[in-house]
């Protein structure tokens, strides 16, 4: 007899599931609160979780991958249980930690059978592949480059329906919540020193948006130059990717040690550009400054973001000036002005429209490129 603790947020659910279970010889514990099933699983470890996954406050992908970061509860076999029935949801359950997946409705012998079949296998640690970090990045502000941030991860979250991440490194007062119209109450700013942080601390200081895209903020009051250190940016990234699908970077638009710490774990650099001649001019030095550091991308890509009704120069012109090809043009949106006021990404909104056409493209993309990856 195993003993087996269900989260579940309908009561009524969580009384048929611990009837199917107790009939197959094993003791539940029902807890329809997930913020209070994951404190009891962590002081009372049971021999097997079962979660729902759409859950107020705290989601089952959440209390799985929160779980796998806690010593002694690594191999704690995990069964989510859900009315999502697709092929993604299945492969989003596995990559938050879970060790297998169930749709509702489930049978008596279905749920018994795979819960019989986990407690029986060797527990092995599950955790969630390394994440995807992108780039996005350049040193002429005025480009729309927080805008390109915030749509690309807006999109990647509704597109991969994975937990996403977008981070605002600025430390000259960070614009990305503007954009999405969020309270903020915590920032990178809040984190604690480098010994104490770890991803529940970090975690504490995420905003979430309601279309579950996480945003660790920039602190509204600007700061020094010098903020963040490039040790706090090193340790903030490798936590996050341990923990997200994609992280999404609006990288500071200063040189320095932070702003190299940060581009040298991207996995997919962005360089943001608009077609005039100072913003041509200045990409230009940025590269030259990249290729005396010997940083090199595992991929890189330059979009050009026309944020004026007219080009001052042709895609043709600024593609002679970088000596490159521009992988992605977006020509001018006039939906973004009224997307920001609203603080609605156009990627959650217009999806025809030039910018959100563009942008969610490229999230596609990049999402199915990364599926067939973890396909191979």
């Amino acid at each position: 007899m195993a003993k087996i603790f269900i989260i579940d947020d309908d009561e009524q659910l969580l009384r048929m599931v611990s009837l199917m279970l107790e009939r197959g010889g094993h003791s539940t514990r029902l807890i329809s609160n997930p913020v209070e099933g994951l404190q009891a699983v962590k002081e009372d470890k049971p021999d097997l979780l079962v979660l729902d996954v759409m859950m107020p406050g705290m989601s089952g992908h959440d209390i799985a991958r929160d779980i796998r970061a806690n010593k002694g509860l690594e191999n704690l076999p995990i069964l989510i249980l859900t009315a999502r029935a697709q092929e993604i949801d299945r492969e989003t359950a596995l990559k938050s930690g879970a060790n297998d997946y169930l749709s509702k409705p489930v049978t008596s012998q279905e749920l018994i059978e795979k819960v019989d079949e986990l407690l029986s296998q060797p527990n092995q640690k599950m955790m969630p592949d390394r994440g995807v970090i992108i780039g996005m990045f350049g040193l002429r502000g005025g480009v729309g480059q927080t805008t390109l941030a915030v749509n690309l991860a807006s999109a990647l979250r509704r597109i991969s329906q994975q937990e996403v991440c977008l981070v605002d490194f600025s430390p000259s007062g960070g614009q990305v919540a503007l954009h999405l119209r969020l309270q903020l109450r915590h920032s990178w700013l809040d984190l604690p020193p480098l010994a104490d942080l770890d991803w529940l601390a970090l975690k504490g200081n995420l905003t979430l948006h309601p279309s579950g895209l996480r945003l660790l903020a920039a602190p509204q009051v600007p700061q020094l130059a010098t903020e963040p250190s490039p040790e706090m940016a090193a340790k903030v990234i490798d936590l996050l990717q341990k923990q997200s699908a994609f992280m999404v970077i609006d990288v500071p638009r200063l040189f320095g040690p932070a702003f190299m710490a940060m581009m040298e774990r991207v996995d997919i650099a962005l360089h943001v550009l608009t077609p005039d001649v100072i913003s041509v001019q200045t990409a230009v030095q940025l590269n030259r400054l990249l290729e005396k550091s010997n940083l090199k991308f595992k991929q890189k890509s330059y979009i050009l973001n026309q944020v004026q009704v007219d080009s001052q120069i042709p895609q043709a012109t600024v593609e002679k000036g970088l000596n490159a090809r521009v992988a992605s043009k977006i020509n001018f949106d006039p939906n973004q002005a009224r997307a920001l006021s609203q603080g609605v990404p156009l990627t959650l909104t217009s999806a025809k429209s030039p910018l959100a056409t563009m942008m969610n493209r490229m999230a596609e993309v990049i999402n199915n490129r990364v599926a067939k990856r973890s396909g191979d």
